[in-house]
């Protein structure tokens, strides 16, 4: 249950943070936890009805995106297109950030345990 927690909390923090952060550097009216979930819902759900409707069009899931934080943030379409690309850098520092501790010592423990011997065998001594 434990571990739970701790993934639900990671995952808020690499999507819920960056709106957050994003939305009070744009200046948006809205920039609650809350708020910022409920766009992030909302932003998705555009993208994912547009993609729908126009096959394999990437480019345009970047600029419908804006439209899900322009409503519930309450800020203009160009606030919004900023606030996505943002999100997408902080969203990246962030998930930098935790390879880096959490991930990464555990990877380097794991080069750590190669270069320990394994030979049990009994030890002559001279």
């Amino acid at each position: 249950m434990l571990m739970f927690l701790v993934v639900v909390l990671i995952v808020l923090l690499v999507t819920v943070v960056p709106v957050m952060i994003a939305a009070r550097i744009v200046g948006a009216r809205r920039t609650g936890f809350w708020a910022s979930l409920l766009a992030i819902i909302v932003s998705s759900l555009i993208v994912g009805v547009a993609v729908h409707m126009f096959r394999n069009s990437g480019l345009l899931a970047f600029f419908v995106a804006p439209l899900g934080f322009m409503l519930i943030l309450d800020t203009t379409y160009l606030r919004g297109l900023l606030m996505v690309i943002l999100q997408y850098l902080f969203a990246g520092l962030i998930a930098v950030i935790l390879l880096f501790t959490a991930l990464g010592s555990a990877l380097h423990v794991k080069e750590m345990m190669r270069h320990v011997p394994i030979d049990t065998g009994p030890v002559q001594s001279v």
